[in-house]
């Protein structure tokens, strides 16, 4: 019998091509938010630090020019906050989106995957019956060859 061959076999290549660049695409995601988000942090912890500076220049003296620095500054923490936490936002719709895509991919594939495992079963199985014709066969041909020559009625 000849070799097993699935029958969408190049169709399963491209799933996995497919899926294998969606992954690329989720990873990609991933790493983007990750990066705003480290960003939206460091703003944090600058602007928790500038909190902590002023209210310790404060216990000393005040100072009019270094508080509208440290007023200008914390505005321009906070406004930077507020744009990272909206790109945050839109990273991570794009990473859900990403994720949907990657899922949706692995689905298509394993649906390929499962066709091609029925498929080989019943090769498989054909497989079998022939093979199993064929022993069949032999042991009857063996049976055949090996078997006494009937005896006739009047001894010849």
């Amino acid at each position: 019998m000849k070799k097993f061959r699935f029958s969408l076999e190049v169709v399963l290549k491209v799933r996995r091509q497919a899926e294998e660049k969606v992954q690329r695409e989720l990873a990609q995601a991933q790493f983007q938010r990750d990066q705003v988000f480290v960003r939206l942090g460091e703003f944090k912890s600058e602007q928790q630090d500038l909190a902590e500076t002023q209210n310790q220049q404060r216990s000393e003296r005040v100072d009019l020019n270094r508080e509208a620095w440290f007023l200008a500054r914390h505005r321009g923490l906070a406004q930077g906050i507020r744009e990272l936490q909206q790109l945050l936002a839109l990273a991570e719709k794009n990473l859900d989106a990403a994720r949907q895509k990657a899922v949706e991919a692995a689905r298509e594939r394993r649906v390929l995957e499962k066709l091609e495992e029925k498929q080989r079963a019943t090769w498989l199985q054909a497989l079998d019956r022939e093979e199993q014709g064929f022993m069949d066969e032999l042991a009857q041909r063996a049976r055949q060859s090996f078997s006494l020559p009937a005896v006739s009625a009047n001894g010849n």
